[in-house]
């Protein structure tokens, strides 16, 4: 069978006018993932990631230690297919029917973006809403849009690549969410509740042949545990 190795990136840059990059800590969190990959002897038959400067970051720190110690490494292929949703787009077009349905949620949006837990409360009915497609503002992306381009960009990786190969895809929360949903079977709200316990830096794994898919690991993060260092595992 052959395996795909889904890498969420390192923290990104929560709060901050720019999310969009990796955090001091989340760079810290990409090389030891390098160490681990390079340490278990792992190598790739493909490299993938999404268009994302925190994908693409995550995935060249992971490069460049392979390099640094002569492994062999692939370059790096860019796949639209595991882009993140727009989650900025989704909040500004349902926040304010969201006020209009429950007022009381404005004094946890007063509190954004530095309390996680008021920005959970938040954030968790706005996914619910959004992923049910029961809302009225119009032009941003949709639920089903973005779950049938992660699976296209499954399928064709599979297609492409064929048997006995080993690859890895540098990518988010949302999309390896639904590469999980994609193999369970899982509802739409299974799968964004998962995407929300995905850590930063971790690996799911998934194996595939002609006959289907089987998910063989979920949420590894052993090799940001056995760092024992105080702060490591974070889900933004």
């Amino acid at each position: 069978m052959s395996e795909i190795y889904f890498i969420r990136h390192g923290q990104a840059s929560f709060g901050e006018e720019n999310y969009d990059r990796l955090s001091t800590l989340g760079v810290k969190q990409a090389q030891y993932l390098a160490k681990h990959l390079a340490k278990t002897g792992k190598s790739f038959d493909g490299v993938y990631y999404g268009e994302m400067e925190r994908q693409q970051k995550t995935a060249r720190e992971y490069i460049n230690y392979f390099s640094s110690k002569g492994l062999a490494v692939l370059p790096p292929v860019v796949s639209k297919a595991f882009n993140e949703y727009d989650s900025y787009a989704v909040w500004q077009a349902l926040i304010p029917e969201m006020i209009e349905d429950e007022p009381s949620i404005a004094k946890d949006l007063d509190k954004l973006p530095g309390d996680q837990k008021a920005f959970q409360r938040v954030f968790s009915p706005l996914m619910n809403r959004w992923i049910t497609g029961k809302y009225n503002a119009d032009g941003i992306p949709r639920w089903d849009d973005f779950t049938m381009r992660v699976k296209q960009g499954v399928e064709d990786l599979m297609a492409r690549h064929g048997a006995d190969k080993r690859l890895v895809v540098f990518t988010s929360g949302g999309p390896i969410s639904v590469a999980v949903q994609i193999v369970l079977g899982l509802s739409d709200k299974k799968a964004i509740e998962i995407s929300w316990q995905i850590l930063n830096a971790s690996i799911t794994r998934i194996k595939y042949n002609s006959r289907g898919m089987i998910l063989t690991g979920f949420n590894d993060v052993t090799h940001l545990e056995l760092e024992r260092e105080e702060g490591l595992l974070t889900y933004r």
